[in-house]
Formats: structure tokens, sequence, C-alpha cells
């Protein structure tokens, strides 16, 4: 290899043995080799719920920013939704990334798989010929995928070439899982089924079967003989000790980089090594140091427990923080306690709304289609003791200074933030080892769920202050309506210094004539140039409102001069806009304005009366006419 590597490895799951094992030795080799770093993605569930979640959790793998990617390792066997697995694997092929399939053999890309079919079929045989066994049932994975039925067939195969006919009813389906192949005993029992082995197609089925037979009353291996597939710790430390084939991880990275940079062609078949032990009626095969597991097990236990306690306290914390700042605040305290190098927190730019406009836009993260938008806000950045956050940066970007980041670390996994299909963002850690990940996927719900109840209740408040205003405003000009005038104007404190208030009551000159000879978007062209006007007129301290059809309003407290001056100030404006705009009509307005030093019995409404009527004063006083060639309007 010349000069240093960038490979994706995309994966389901962080808590299981299998995905712990293979990412260790894939991290272990990238060390070594010192010429590799490692950009993990991972959707932290590792099976189909057939709910809306799947669609959220594998959008991490839309991530994957393939420019700059040198190759890309997906673990097959634990990616559940094979479409998926499929799409990522065409991706790499569409932009000239070598890619390489672990544990799943597919014809998109080379696969390092294991002869599971002929491990099975030794085993099988073993049983026949060392154990004398005849009547052998079989607990396969999933049924029709090609590593289980590749599993049965091998059984079937030993039985075959041993003189014994294989029966359907001897293969019962036990899901990969601990618990299903308890129901595939009990149910042979039931049915009166005689049988002296079980082989399971994989070590966690091979256990949950031991556990069945030990409640049926049946001993394991004097009774019943049992054999798994893939050497789990948990099979090596159980009484008795589990038959399995142990999986090399090592052998499966070192083919893998082979393939992606050295002189292997393409997929590559490994065999297991096979240990008979107890469960199959021979010796022990490994050293058991069950009091050790069971204390790790143990202290797992109690930190997943203090993990869980921890995060649902820093959710509660963040959902009781009065504003988005504040919910923030508290998520980059927990960030920067964090035992981790290096951590970024990134959300959709769109996930926090702060204008009324924003309200009626659909946000990305809420299409299925879609997901993450075109720019990121780092919301946290924890660099050793440092926490920093603001920065914005393209999503196809993953971090600022992808490169330089992960000449540093080496090695970094980018998480999901998301509540079921609505993606909020991603993370991204530095990673040193696989060790109890559980943990990163408590503290991605607890995230998850502060911010979307942070989002939801930012959109309340929104939605609660757009209303206000569509109650309060008037929906053309945006200026007050005539219930948010007198709302605002039982508000308006006085201005120091000053007792006097100022009200001009404000008419559109001529707006029936508009609509009638140049239509009604002429006419809301004319209220909507008024209203600006008027906006700019009034300022701060001034209230400004529209009475309704082309009666508008100013009051507040102002200087003596100020009602004059806003007069003047508004025929100048509208003679501006009128030279300007070259419309075959003339914008003008006609005033009225009264103004006295107020008591608390100064009755508004008849000052408002006044400025009206002296208004209407004017307008019929008015000598010249307002539009060209036309008639003087009345």
């Amino acid at each position: 290899m010349i000069g240093k590597k960038t490979v994706g490895v995309c994966f389901c799951g962080v808590a299981g043995e299998y995905q712990e094992e293979m990412c260790n030795c894939l991290l272990k080799y990238a060390q070594d080799s010192g010429d590799i770093r490692l950009l993990f993605f991972t959707s932290f569930v590792s099976d189909i719920t057939g709910s809306s979640q799947d669609v959220g959790t594998m959008r991490v793998f839309d991530l994957i920013s393939w420019d700059k990617l040198d190759g890309m390792i997906v673990l097959g066997q634990v990616m559940p939704d094979k479409t998926k697995l499929e799409e990522v694997i065409k991706a790499a092929n569409k932009n000239g990334v070598p890619c390489v399939c672990v544990d799943y053999f597919t014809d998109l890309c080379p696969s390092v798989t294991y002869k599971c079919g002929e491990t099975i079929r030794m085993m099988t045989d073993h049983l026949i010929k060392e154990h004398g066994c005849k009547k052998i049932n079989f607990i396969t994975g999933i049924k029709g995928t090609e590593y289980a039925d590749e599993r049965e067939e091998g059984y079937k195969q030993a039985l075959r070439d041993n003189g014994i006919e294989p029966e359907e009813s001897r293969v019962k389906v036990g899901w990969w899982w601990h618990d299903p192949p308890c129901d595939c005993i009990r149910e042979w029992i039931e049915e009166g089924c005689e049988f002296d082995a079980v082989v399971c197609a994989n070590d966690l089925m091979a256990i949950g079967a031991i556990s069945e037979l030990k409640r049926q009353g049946l001993r394991v291996p004097e009774d019943v003989k049992v054999t798994g597939v893939d050497m789990l710790k948990e099979g090596i430390n159980i009484t008795p000790q589990l038959s399995s084939a142990d999986f090399d991880r090592r052998n499966d990275v070192k083919a893998v980089f082979d393939i992606l940079f050295g002189n292997a062609g393409g997929s590559t078949t490994l065999m297991p090594k096979i240990y008979f032990s107890e469960s199959c009626g021979c010796k022990k095969a490994h050293r058991a140091e069950i009091n050790e597991s069971l204390r790790k097990l143990e202290e797992a236990k109690d930190k997943l427990y203090r993990d869980n306690q921890k995060y649902y306290l820093l959710e509660s914390k963040i959902i009781e923080q009065p504003d988005w700042d504040k919910a923030l605040e508290m998520i980059r305290k927990d960030s920067a306690e964090q035992w981790v190098k290096k951590l970024w927190l990134c959300v959709n730019s769109d996930l926090i709304r702060t204008k009324l406009d924003d309200i009626d836009k659909m946000q990305l993260g809420y299409n299925a289609h879609g997901g993450y938008t075109e720019y990121q806000n780092i919301i946290a950045f924890k660099d050793g003791d440092e926490m920093t956050f603001g920065q914005t940066v393209k999503t196809e970007e993953l971090i600022p200074d992808l490169d330089r980041e992960l000449d540093e670390c080496m090695a970094l996994m980018v998480f999901p933030l998301h509540i079921n299909d609505c993606s909020l963002g991603y993370g991204v850690r530095e990673i040193s080892n696989f060790w109890a990940l559980e943990k990163w996927y408590i503290y991605s719900r607890a995230v998850s769920n502060a911010l979307m109840i942070v989002r939801q209740e930012n959109d309340l408040a929104l939605s609660n202050k757009m209303l206000e205003q569509m109650y309060n405003r008037d929906s053309m000009t945006r200026l007050y309506n005539r219930r948010g005038f007198f709302k605002s104007l039982s508000e308006l404190k006085k201005a120091p210094g000053t007792n006097r208030f100022l009200v001009i009551s404000i008419d559109l000159d001529g707006l029936k004539y508009i609509n009638d000879n140049f239509g009604h978007l002429e006419g809301d062209n004319a209220l909507m140039v008024i209203a600006g006007v008027l906006t700019e007129l009034c300022g701060n301290d001034l209230i400004c409102a529209r009475f309704g059809g082309d009666e508008f309003i100013a009051a507040g407290f102002a200087d003596a001069g100020r009602g004059a001056q806003f007069e003047l100030d508004l025929q100048q404006k509208l003679a501006k806009y009128n030279e300007l705009a070259k419309k075959p009509y003339q914008i003008s307005a006609s005033t009225g304005r009264t103004e006295k030093d107020i008591s608390e019995r100064t009755d508004f409404d008849n000052m408002v009366m006044l400025a009206d009527e002296i208004m209407y004063r004017s307008k019929s006083e008015k000598k010249t006419s307002l539009f060209r060639g036309a008639p003087r309007n009345k």
C-alpha cells in the first residue's frame, strides 16, 4: 500500500459479541499497519422491527462520504436489511470504491465467508460416527436465507452420507435467537419425536436448546447431545461446555484487506476450527473462566443500569429547560463529561425553526425520502477537555477537517440521531475499542428523545405565536388589526418625560377607483405601500394598525411636533414612491391628527373619533385630482 488508506465499515448493532470481536480485529489490524484509517457507520439496531424506526436508523448509511473512501467493508451477517446492504454495495461500485462483504455471499462484490455448511456436516458426521447418534434433529436460522439453508444442507448431507434419510419433521426454525429453540424442543417432545442429538446452526440457539432440555428433565450429553457454531464466550463457560466451531476473525480481516489492497482475487472461503467438547460427549476443549465471566457480567449489568439512570436523568433535565439554548447547554455539559477523546453532535440545519414563516415548511427530517439537510449545525464538539459549538458543516463532509481528524484519531464511528423515521442528525466519535458500546446506544436515544421534545416545544411556541398574530394582526399588511391595536394600546407604557399622546387617522385615497380601473391586485399594492410607509414612520414608539378597508391608524406617546412631522413625512414618501413607480395612478392618503396630555380619565376612543373627523374633513376639502387624467375622487 502506498500512502494512507481510508476504509469505511458498515454494520448494525453494537452490543453483540460478533460485532465487538470483528470490529476490534479491524481496529487492531489498522493500528498494526499504521496506514489504514477506519470510518465506521453503525445503525446500533441489529434487527428489522417492521416499524418506522428501521427507516431512521438505516439512514446512517446515507451519510457515507464515498469521495473520502479508498475501500468499504460491509459486515453482511449483521445487516438485517439486505436491500440496504445491496444499496451500499451498489453505491460503492458506482463511486469506484472497492468493496468486500464479510460473512454473507453476494454477487455484487467479493465476499469473505466460512464453510459453514461443511462445518455442520462434519459436526453431524462426528455425532454419528463417534457417538453413535441416529436420531439427530436440526434447529436452523431463518428458512430461505443463504447461510441458514447452507447449514441445513450440511446437516442433511451428513445424514445421507451415513445412510440416514433426512426427515423434515426433525428440522425446526430457531430464528438465530435464544428463546425460539426452547419452543422447538418442547414441540418435539409434545409431538412424541424421539431424538438423541440436536445440531444447531449457531451457539445462541444451542445454548437455548440446552436450557430447555434441562427444564424438560433431559441430561446433556447423556440423554441428548447438542452442538453449535461460532464459539461464543457463553458457550465456553456454560456447563456442559458447548461443542462448537471457532471463526478466527483475524483471518477474516487479513483476507478482507488482501482483497481490498493486496494481490488476492475474488471471494475467499475460510474453514473454521471445530472444537468437540462436553455437550456432545467429548472432553472439555477450552479452559473455562466461569467466575471471571460472571463477575464481568455483573459489572456490565450494573454499569448498564447506571447508564440508563444517568441518561434518563439527562433526558428529564433537558426536557425541563425553558428554551432551546438552555437545552443545548445541558447536552453540551453532558457531552463534555463523556469518556471519549473526541465527539461531535450534528443536527439538521432546519431542526429548530425560529421564524413564523418556517412553520408551514416541511422539515427534511420528517421526509422519509430525505432525512438530512445539506448542512449540519454542530451543537457540541468535545476535543479533549475543550467544548465548542456553533460550527456549520456540509453533511457530505460529516465533520470539519475529516481527513485531519482521521489522521489524529485513526478511527471514527458515525451513529444516527433519530426518532422513528424522523432524522434529527448524527453523532461522530473517536473510537479505540468496541467494548460496552451499548452505552452509546442509550446515549444516542437520550439525546434524540430530548432533541425531539425540545423541537416540538419550540414548534408549539411558534405556532401559538402565529395564532396570536393571526388573531391580532391584519392578514395582508401584517399590521395590527383593531383588536390587536387596542390590546397593544392597553399595554403601552408611557415614555419618560412626556404625558402627550398622539393619534393619527390615515385613509387611503381612491381605493375603489384603483380596484375598479386597474384591478384588485393594484388595490392591494396601494394598501401594502401605505402599510410599509406607516411601519417605517411609526418605528418602535408608535402603534400602527389597519382598522379595515382603506382605514389606518397610528398612536402612541410623542413629543410636540412629532404628529405634524409624521403627516409631512407620509406625504413626501408617497410622492417619492409615485415618482419612482410610475403607476397609471397615484397613491395618496388623507390624515387627521389629535394629541393631548393624558390623564387616567383620558378617553382614547374619543381621541380616535376626533382624529377620524379631522381626517374626513381633510379628505373632502381636497381640490386637486389624485389620478392622471382621472376625475376628482370624492
